[in-house]
């Protein structure tokens, strides 16, 4: 059980069924299920690319050498995941924010 204001494990354990139902759901015509499987090149790609405004810092991280494109692509899959789980249509500034600070500490 969670202490006061926590998440308790089945709570936790809940919002990730959802949030993979979630990536599973907008990911139904391709050939990957999970955000963990897609490839930065389709995450990169016209249909699904974030705007520059969600993105900015993530591009300035990458401009200042910051973190590579591999790094670039596992920032996006990441945000796409915590957007999953916030119950977010896509990755806002702030869920990209929160993916490079636990990609590399990089606000």
């Amino acid at each position: 059980m969670a202490g006061e204001g926590g998440t308790s494990s089945d709570e936790a354990r809940q919002r990730v069924r959802e949030a993979r139902a979630v990536a599973a759901d907008r990911l139904r015509d391709t050939p990957w299920e999970v955000n963990a499987h897609v490839p930065g090149t389709w995450l990169r790609s016209p249909g699904i690319r974030l705007p520059p405004t969600s993105t900015a810092s993530l591009d300035r991280a990458l401009e200042r050498g910051g973190i590579t494109m591999r790094g670039y692509d596992r920032v996006l899959r990441t945000a796409w995941t915590i957007a999953d789980l916030d119950g977010a249509g896509t990755p806002s500034p702030d869920h990209v924010g929160r993916a490079l600070f636990l990609r590399r500490g990089i606000t």
